[in-house]
């Protein structure tokens, strides 16, 4: 089954949107520096590649091709737009509606706990496993509504985990730098492990499409284990390198108030 053009539209027409709120609230105003409005413009873009057009559609079909957007979704975008600094606009918008809202999600109790660091690490662990190691993973590749669902499940749950443990926004709760870094690097370990499982496995995970041989399919599902082992490295070795460079950062900052 091939992927609905609607969904095309859905993602292009959310993306669109949203970038055009963050340019209109003119981010410096905020306080937001040009580095971080490139952080989220770039995220965005690589949002709308992802999420529409080619690389969306043949996904479907494409193990290697999912693991593109899974790392790309997960481990790029939903760090890149946090990094933005997107609520932190939010917050202090100049729309008092935007303002209210903000203030309505940030003061439910249920909400906020979702934002706790420990939490955050668990959602993300969740939709790393569900989305490989569970009938929703094969279902990802033969549904293309359970796919879109999978790509949604992949933005939600990074924005929820790399909220807490990257600089930027409001925080509900108190995150130390050195919880930070012991986050992301304890995360590296899953996900890594996750890659590693679909190169060396010799059982295919997920339905093949009519005509595509079993070697060929292991063969792709190599390619994609290979993608999120060896990407997932670099790209959460640049994330704790940030972390750690924000933690000395403030450090230094404390020293030079004391001296």
């Amino acid at each position: 089954m091939g992927l609905n053009p609607v969904w095309d539209l859905f993602f292009a027409i959310a993306l669109i949107a949203k970038t055009t709120w963050y340019f209109r609230e003119k981010p410096r105003t905020h306080g937001v520096s040009t580095l971080r409005q490139i952080s989220f413009y770039t995220g965005m873009g690589l949002a709308f590649l992802l999420l529409v057009g080619p690389i969306s559609h043949a996904a479907l079909s494409s193990f290697w091709i999912h693991m593109i957007q899974h790392v790309g979704l997960m481990m790029l975008v939903s760090p890149l737009i946090v990094l933005g600094s997107p609520i932190k606009i939010l917050v202090n918008s100049k729309d008092p509606k935007a303002r209210k809202f903000a203030r309505a999600i940030g003061g439910n109790v249920l909400i906020k706990q979702l934002f706790r660091p420990e939490v955050g690490f668990v959602v993300f662990l969740s939709v790393l496993i569900i989305t490989h190691f569970s009938p929703l993973a094969d279902a990802g590749m033969t549904d293309p509504n359970a796919h879109m669902f999978e790509l949604i499940l992949f933005l939600v749950g990074g924005f929820i985990y790399y909220y807490p443990v990257m600089s930027g926004n409001p925080q509900p709760f108190n995150v130390s730098y050195a919880a930070r870094v012991l986050s992301l690097f304890a995360m590296m370990l899953p996900e890594t492990m996750t890659g590693f499982f679909l190169y060396s496995g010799n059982k295919i995970l997920h339905h093949l499409p009519d005509g595509v041989s079993m070697a060929t399919g292991i063969a792709d599902q190599r390619r994609g284990g290979a993608i999120m082992w060896a990407m997932g490295m670099l790209i959460d070795a640049a994330w704790i390198a940030l972390a750690a460079s924000d933690w000395i950062a403030n450090e230094k900052a404390i020293e030079g108030a004391d001296d």
